[in-house]
């Protein structure tokens, strides 16, 4: 029987990941009971930051659809730039902003659009499944941001940007894993 293990991330990255879901679900990340596990596809138990099931936090349509009601405070650029290892001003042209009108509602405090916080569910669940594909945090991170020719030169990180782009990511991600083709 084989066994699987989250890939490693730095303690940095680990903070900048406990800070963003801290961001997304402050309810659940201070909470004392354990939230139910949700099945993250490939068997794995995902849960919120902070819970015995917390292993890369992948979440259900209905949790999606919860956290996208309540809405994402812009405060998760920093720390969500940080995680993914790129500049504020490259994620908030990946969440289909510009940088004044983000840095103007992060400093209020204001949450972000909606089509710009599927952007960030988008792109921490590609991160997911990026490092459970390369079992490595740098591998994945430098797939992630390095332009592919499946994906007419983008990068994946660029091509979820929108629903469509970030499906040719996963189908792509699935083929690398499984040795399948594209």
């Amino acid at each position: 029987m084989q066994v699987s293990t989250s890939p490693a991330i730095s303690p940095t990255r680990t903070q900048s990941l406990s800070a963003v879901w801290n961001i997304i679900e402050p309810a659940a990340a201070g909470s004392k009971a354990a939230p139910t596990p949700v099945a993250n596809g490939r068997g794995k138990a995902k849960g919120p930051p902070g819970t015995a099931h917390d292993q890369g936090h992948a979440f259900s349509n209905e949790r999606a659809l919860r956290i996208l009601k309540r809405g994402i405070s812009s405060q998760v650029i920093a720390p969500l730039s940080d995680y993914l290892a790129i500049g504020k001003g490259e994620l908030v042209g990946m969440l289909d902003m510009d940088r004044t009108t983000a840095l103007r509602r992060a400093g209020k405090d204001l949450p972000l659009p909606t089509h710009s916080a599927e952007n960030v569910l988008r792109l921490l669940e590609l991160k997911d499944i990026a490092n459970d594909t390369f079992e490595s945090e740098d591998t994945a991170l430098g797939w992630l941001r390095r332009p592919h020719p499946m994906l007419d030169g983008e990068s994946p990180l660029e091509s979820a940007k929108t629903s469509f782009g970030s499906r040719r990511v996963k189908d792509i991600l699935v083929a690398i894993k499984h040795g399948g083709v594209v």
